[in-house]
């Protein structure tokens, strides 16, 4: 939900346009162009009937970039930005020993409750998956590395796989964590970009935009984001949009370098396309963490992202893992039990499902995000229960009283790390962390107008 008006949106696409290369880390030898539409002639970064941007190699990408933007078939050109996982160093000193209120065993009762929904497919765009990991075994669906381009999206960073434990790490198993949307039918689709550089987590922009094409084409109902960089492209726009049109949601980091996101540019969590959350990352004191961008217009909701629990690269674990890379995953999660229960609802009605349902309080620069607070889950599956029973009162021959119920549960907490004991992980014993929130406020938020 970005407050930036269409005609902001095209004043500063037309200004990036006209900029050579900033200051950004990029490529040196390749750019990003989107040749305009010639009859006879395919110009596409991957399989489809869309006008897809392409690579191409030049000796100097300054001097190229200059030379191209005159051109008459291009449509636009940009350099092939150097992207990084959104994640912090692992001491970050937080004591992650309580949460603000989640109510994920709220939300998992309404889930068994429902009986089988969905399945949802969740494309992990990030550094791949440790695919013999024991806490993700059963929910990996085929992926493709774009890095190294090859069909093995093996993982040599680690944060791809803590991404992934966070949003599906089995539950009920006895061994290592629960992820939160253990408990439904999910596949995580893992598409690698990024990898180990240097100690680093980083990739290319057109690694990045092949793999949302990939994602959308091959079936993904969300597409989970953990990194992010600070300029402007025109391709990653258009590769969101595309999947805005097809259904489905983009679910991204906000940064991790506590400035006011409406002030300065970060993408891709800036782009005021409808399927777009942005998140800011929380710490165990219910408060946005000091290292989390921020923007009234231009970040949604607030998730746990410091000292998470989650599954780690060579079969082992993180126990405390911090980023807006980390809090991304929990809104994702949350997404997916929506799409699971009523996989018709559109992605403004998910993303107002989401925003509408936060937890709110006084809290440090909670009134500087659109929604004013945290992800919930309960609340948010109370709140697809009434858009879906909504939609069938209002359907050509549904009776009277509809044919949707709400489930209802007791007020409690949720998780950020959990520890999966062996017992159900909705059942507060099988749990090592129960969250706990007093609600103050709630602060509404403003729709997305570009």
């Amino acid at each position: 939900m970005k407050y930036a008006s269409v005609t902001t949106s095209v004043f500063l696409a037309l200004a990036f346009s006209c900029l050579s290369v900033s200051a950004a880390e990029y490529r040196q030898n390749e750019l990003i162009v989107k040749f305009k539409p010639v009859p006879g002639a395919s110009h596409v970064m991957a399989s489809g009937k869309e006008n897809r941007p392409v690579i191409i190699a030049v000796d100097n990408a300054s001097e190229a970039l200059d030379e191209m933007q005159g051109r008459s078939d291009v449509e636009y050109v940009e350099p092939n930005y150097v992207i990084e996982a959104e994640d912090i160093p692992a001491d970050w000193p937080y004591d992650a020993a309580q949460w603000s209120a989640l109510e994920l065993p709220e939300a998992w009762d309404i889930l068994d409750q429902h009986g089988p929904g969905h399945r949802v497919v969740i494309a992990v765009v990030d550094s791949g998956v440790d695919a013999a990991h024991p806490d993700l075994q059963g929910i990996l669906a085929p992926g493709y590395d774009f890095a190294n381009n090859d069909g093995v999206p093996e993982d040599d960073a680690g944060h791809g796989t803590k991404v992934c434990g966070i949003i599906g790490a089995l539950g009920g198993n006895g061994i290592g964590v629960a992820g939160v949307a253990w408990n439904i039918d999910i596949e995580i689709m893992p598409l690698k970009f990024m990898k180990n550089n240097g100690g680093k987590t980083t990739g290319s922009l057109s690694d990045a935009v092949s793999a949302i094409y990939h994602a959308v084409d091959n079936g993904a109902d969300i597409i989970n984001a953990s990194w992010g960089f600070y300029s402007y492209s025109h391709s990653l726009s258009d590769a969101i949009r595309y999947a805005q049109d097809h259904g489905v949601m983009f679910i991204c980091s906000a940064g991790n370098k506590g400035q006011d996101n409406d002030t300065n540019g970060h993408y891709p969590s800036n782009y005021p396309h409808e399927n777009v959350i942005a998140v800011a990352a929380m710490n165990s004191f219910g408060e946005i963490a000091s290292f989390s961008n921020y923007g009234i217009t231009t970040v949604d909701i607030a998730a746990p992202g410091v000292g998470i629990c989650t599954t780690d690269k060579n079969g082992g674990y993180s126990t405390y893992s911090s980023g807006t890379s980390f809090a991304t995953p929990f809104v994702t999660s949350v997404a997916a039990m929506v799409r699971y229960l009523s996989p018709g609802l559109g992605v403004t009605d998910v993303r107002s499902i989401l925003l509408d349902s936060v937890i709110a309080g006084e809290r440090l620069y909670f009134q500087n995000i659109a929604s004013g607070g945290c992800i919930n889950a309960y609340q948010a599956l109370l709140s697809e229960a009434q858009y879906d029973a909504s939609a069938k009162t209002s359907a050509p021959g549904a009776n009277e009283d509809g044919d949707a119920a709400v489930a209802s549960g007791e007020d409690g907490g949720g998780g950020g790390c959990l520890i999966d004991s062996g017992r159900n992980p909705g059942n507060p014993l099988g749990l090592l962390i129960i969250f706990s929130l007093t609600v103050l406020f709630r602060m509404p938020f403003m729709r997305r107008s570009g």
